[in-house]
């Protein structure tokens, strides 16, 4: 199954592109998602995943006014990761006719809360 929305991220520019193009029917790329959901629509898209080293990624996408001269692709998500150290970074952002807004935050994960992703990651 390829994944097939590389032309909405390209056009995005986004920093961090995981899965783009890749072909999710690879067993390495498998086990390395804990998380995976896509849902394509008529005018919309909506998807996620997670990996196992702390990785995630949300984004849905919307056709606005198609067909009309004021039509336009609104795109609304988040990525982040895990550092080393534990903290958490998460980019939230929106992309449309005004442009590409992000802002980040930063969260230190508590001691258990890592362990219990680290535990859930390797159940599966």
């Amino acid at each position: 199954m390829k994944f097939g929305w590389t032309l909405c991220w390209s056009l995005l520019a986004l920093p961090v592109i995981v899965v783009s193009g890749q072909d999710l029917s690879d067993p390495d790329l498998q086990s390395m998602l804990t998380e995976y959901s896509s849902v394509h629509m008529t005018e919309s898209y909506r998807f996620s995943y997670a990996t196992a080293d702390g990785q995630f990624r949300e984004e849905t996408g919307m056709l606005m006014n198609p067909g009309t001269p004021q039509e336009e692709l609104v795109v609304v998500g988040m990525y982040g990761y895990e550092t080393d150290d534990g903290t958490q970074v998460m980019v939230m952002y929106v992309s449309g006719k005004g442009g590409y807004k992000a802002k980040t935050k930063f969260r230190k994960l508590a001691e258990s809360e890592r362990k219990k992703k680290l535990l859930s990651s390797l159940i599966g």
